[in-house]
């Protein structure tokens, strides 16, 4: 019988080691999932244009916090799209290029796209055409809005995802509008990953049968919002969704303390109401009940607990709080979280060895499995930097590849 050692080092490195990926995508939500994939070990093939990647154009000169650098067909945005991928740069409407293509599939596990169905089909990469090539391939689909419906052959981005699901109402502004963040294009990326490697088990368990995969900006939108979508379909009245400390109870409330940094409370009912009083030096605040409906009282009740919060650095308080049993944490910037002790602590950020960048802290994987290890970061390709190797690697020869390039047909 194996025992857990000999189990342990029987093991891939990662866990999706073996698997091969090919991708058509431009910009961030296919390109990123399989990003994802490639970060467990998957084998990444990125199919370009022979123009590339739209995202690569969005390059120029970058100041970075070390120096001033030139990024043509290169950006950081870029750079998270598409780390841990070969690149190889291929004409697919021409016949040649899709006989290449065919190739590629036909060895591959997984085949991710984000390009509209109508452009699917010209170039032959949807699923009924894929599927003929390789039987067990997974092919997975992002798109904006669903394969069904009168958006199905509309194209989208971040913006528009946000939109539809809801999101402009939950800024706070009284004009709606949209996060100022990159949410709705990874969360898409994070769910397409998913759906990948849950059909891939699925293939397993079916006896090796692939299948089309759809995920869509507004589908992973609405999954973010499902408390709020809850409680709209439940109850009569909207959820408030702006931010207003005094309808907070003091112990779910955010505080400025003495370095200028923020605290939040997470600590639910009135049960540790008398424990926080006194542990702010207010005793006397524990038999003053507060009422978030009653403007006035809350308002003199902040204005009491405020003042003591001064006294106290924010890691001062969190730490204080904590021995109290009471649950606070800092509120955290995105610079602070890069160099946060417990993110590091968990590789949820990772310092890496970057060749343009330098030395950097990126981010790294959300979980960790107990044998495997489940982060990496091997820097974004260039346009076609792999497209000889690739080609070497299907069978054919130097004189073809020569007639291949003379043709435009790679790059």
């Amino acid at each position: 019988m194996m025992n857990e050692e000999t189990a342990r080092a029987s093991l891939p490195a990662r866990p999706l080691e073996g698997i091969t990926v090919v991708e058509v995508g431009v910009w961030h939500a296919g390109p990123g999932a399989a990003a994802i994939l490639g970060d467990l070990g998957a084998d990444v093939v990125k199919i370009e244009s022979i123009e590339g990647d739209p995202e690569r154009g969005e390059g120029g000169s970058l100041v970075l916090k070390s120096q001033a650098i030139d990024t043509p067909g290169w950006n950081l945005m870029f750079e998270l799209s598409n780390r841990n991928k070969r690149a190889i740069a291929l004409d697919l409407a021409s016949e040649q290029g899709k006989s290449v293509l065919r190739r590629m599939v036909e060895t591959a596990d997984v085949f991710i796209t984000n390009l509209r169905p109508s452009a699917k089909r010209k170039l032959g990469i949807d699923y009924e055409s894929l599927a003929e090539v390789n039987s067990r391939l997974v092919h997975v689909s992002v798109s904006g809005f669903g394969p069904s419906g009168p958006l199905a052959e509309e194209g989208g981005f971040d913006t528009l995802g946000q939109a539809l699901a809801g999101m402009f109402y939950v800024s706070g502004h009284e004009v709606p509008q949209p996060l100022p963040v990159v949410v709705v294009d990874q969360l898409t990326a994070q769910t397409a990953a998913q759906a990948a490697i849950t059909a891939l088990l699925a293939r397993e368990r079916s006896g090796g049968e692939g299948q089309d995969v759809h995920v869509s900006l507004y589908g992973s939108g609405a999954l973010l919002w499902s408390a709020q979508l809850m409680w709209e379909a439940a109850l009569d009245s909207k959820p408030i969704v702006t931010y207003d400390r005094i309808q907070k109870t003091p112990l779910l409330s955010v505080y400025r303390c003495k370095d200028d940094r923020w605290i939040v409370g997470t600590n639910p009912g009135r049960a540790l109401w008398s424990t926080f009083a006194e542990a702010i030096g207010a005793a006397e605040l524990a038999q003053t009940p507060w009422d978030v409906d009653d403007r006035t009282s809350q308002e003199a009740l902040y204005a009491a607990i405020d003042p003591l919060m001064l006294e106290r650095t924010a890691v001062e308080w969190v730490t204080y709080l904590r021995t109290k049993g009471l649950l606070f944490a800092p509120v955290q910037d995105f610079g602070q979280v890069l160099a946060d002790e417990q993110a590091r602590a968990n590789g949820y950020v990772v310092e890496h060895d970057h060749p343009r960048l330098g030395k950097i802290t990126l981010p790294g994987s959300p979980f960790a499995l107990g044998k495997q290890l489940t982060s990496r970061w091997q820097p974004a390709p260039e346009h076609g930097a792999d497209t000889t190797a690739i080609l070497r690697g299907l069978g054919f020869d130097s004189d073809q590849i020569a007639a291949m390039r003379e043709q435009r047909v790679v790059a």
